[in-house]
């Protein structure tokens, strides 16, 4: 894995931390859907990218998508070169 691609990872980790979500997985992939770093997540990245981009045309412009249920929560986000997504335990 890329090591800045690491270090955004591991940052994205501590700052959830910080306001106490215990973050499981953290995917990066470009557009496409090709991964380009992940830390304990063995999902794959197209549907998450292709989520992100439906969520970019229903709305105009980037959008943060939530998907939850009772046990776990998925926050993706598309930036200019990349999508992120975050698997995190459900706040309680």
């Amino acid at each position: 894995m890329d090591k800045k691609l690491e270090t955004i990872i591991d940052t994205t980790i501590e700052r959830f931390n910080i306001i106490d979500v215990e973050v499981k997985g953290v995917l990066v992939c470009d557009k496409n859907g090709l991964v380009l770093a992940t830390k304990n997540v063995s999902i794959a990245p197209g549907p998450i990218a292709r989520l992100a981009e439906l969520a970019a045309e229903l709305s105009g412009r980037r959008t943060t998508v939530c998907l939850e249920n009772n046990e776990d929560q998925v926050l993706i986000n598309q930036t200019e070169k990349a999508v992120v997504g975050v698997y995190t335990k459900h706040a309680s």
